[in-house]
């Protein structure tokens, strides 16, 4: 394979992973996080524990006194969030 094809691709490649990284900012999952569990605004969601995986995103939130651990695909799309006890 040629050099340019190898740098072109590999530049592909950091073009989608910093993409996917923005879609789960801490700001958007504050935002998702108060969309799927409902009754909260997105400033008083306290998230941590990020894992950016290559397809998908976990997380740890608290609002409202209740802890949730939450999932989503890496574009932060399908949001799951389950109070933990």
């Amino acid at each position: 394979m040629k050099k340019s094809k190898v740098i072109a691709i590999a530049s592909i490649l950091a073009c989608s992973a910093l993409l996917a990284s923005c879609a789960s900012s801490e700001a958007n999952l504050k935002q998702a996080t108060a969309k799927n569990i409902g009754g909260v605004l997105s400033s008083n969601v306290d998230v941590s524990d990020i894992d950016r995986g290559a397809t998908s995103v976990s997380w740890k939130a608290r609002a409202n006194d209740t802890s949730y651990s939450c999932e989503s695909d890496d574009m932060v799309r399908k949001v799951n969030c389950v109070a933990q006890k």
